[in-house]
């Protein structure tokens, strides 16, 4: 897993638009991609309307600023089997954010925890920003 992913979970525990195109950019995709699109986002709790999508708050930026991987069975990994992953964000607030994430071997066995905190700013006025250079 990536670190954006990770931290996503910021993002989608405080019902943020964090989807690589814009809503607008949603509504006007042929079908079946704006059906496919639209049902991921109210699966996931976003809406399906342009107005829902609109209303969510805007993220900014998103940036690591440390991680940490506790392997608790190290002996008991392998890649070559599927493992469950659990996330969780039970904090978030002055710009930043804490992410949980406990991997799991198929028995139910917790292997290892990880540990990740970052920089998360929304746009205050849900507005698209560019560059500033």
């Amino acid at each position: 897993m990536s670190d954006s992913f990770m931290l996503g979970t910021i993002i989608r525990a405080n019902d943020a638009w964090g989807h690589r195109l814009t809503p607008r950019e949603v509504d006007a995709l042929p079908e079946p991609q704006r059906s496919e699109v639209v049902r991921e986002l109210e699966r996931t709790g976003l809406g399906s309307t342009l107005a829902e999508w609109e209303a969510r708050p805007r993220l900014g930026m998103m940036v690591s600023l440390d991680h940490s991987i506790y392997f608790h069975e190290p002996r008991r990994v392998r890649a070559d089997e599927w493992m469950f992953c659990e996330y969780d964000s039970p904090w978030a607030g002055e710009e930043r954010g804490l992410v949980i994430q406990r991997v799991f071997a198929k028995d139910g066995t917790l292997l290892a925890s990880c540990v990740q905190e970052g920089v998360v700013r929304l746009n205050q006025d849900g507005t698209e920003q560019g560059s500033k250079l």
